[in-house]
């Protein structure tokens, strides 16, 4: 008899589906992923974008996406600039299942990414319109916002890794993605 070899068992990676409420968070979380998750670790990111709109509409797609595949957990990365608190039928929509968690760009995703990019920029005093022209007119263009690949110059690993303890929200999503 001849003996047959035992094929190696495959595991089943923990599934993390991120929803962006547009193209810009989409293309970030993108570059995240890109740079923080690789092929050995234990979980695979999917990230959707929301297509933008209000925040609800947002976790409307994030409930569609999660009930249309088996994850294991559900992100939505949503600006708080619109006021958003869900009830009713969409709050036991989102704990259904799958729990939805929100996750928050103070006052938009621009303002994140200027907190990232400047230790003395405060988040919290700034409207959206400030935020938006501000990281538009230093950083990154509006029409090359949405390709991840606009954020690798800027977003290096080590300037990720060293404002992440600062900025709270960086740390979180990073958290969410299991880094």
């Amino acid at each position: 008899m001849v003996s047959r070899s035992r094929q190696k068992s495959r595991r089943t990676k923990k599934a993390i589906l991120f929803v962006g409420e547009g193209p810009t968070e989409k293309a970030f979380l993108q570059h995240l992923q890109q740079m923080y998750i690789t092929r050995d670790m234990n979980i695979v990111v999917k990230v959707e974008s929301g297509s933008g709109g209000s925040p609800r509409s947002v976790i409307e797609k994030a409930i569609r996406l999660r009930s249309s595949r088996s994850y294991d957990q559900c992100f939505v990365l949503i600006d708080k600039d619109l006021p958003f608190a869900p009830a009713g039928e969409l709050k036991k929509r989102m704990r259904k299942k799958l729990r939805i968690e929100i996750l928050n760009a103070t006052p938009c995703i621009e303002g994140l990414f200027l907190a990232i990019l400047n230790p003395r920029f405060s988040q919290q005093s700034k409207s959206t319109d400030f935020c938006k022209s501000a990281f538009e007119g230093k950083y990154i263009s509006q029409h090359k916002k949405s390709d991840k690949r606009s954020y690798e110059k800027i977003f290096s690993k080590q300037i990720l890794d060293e404002r992440r303890q600062n900025v709270v929200e960086l740390d979180a999503i990073l958290r969410a993605m299991g880094v």
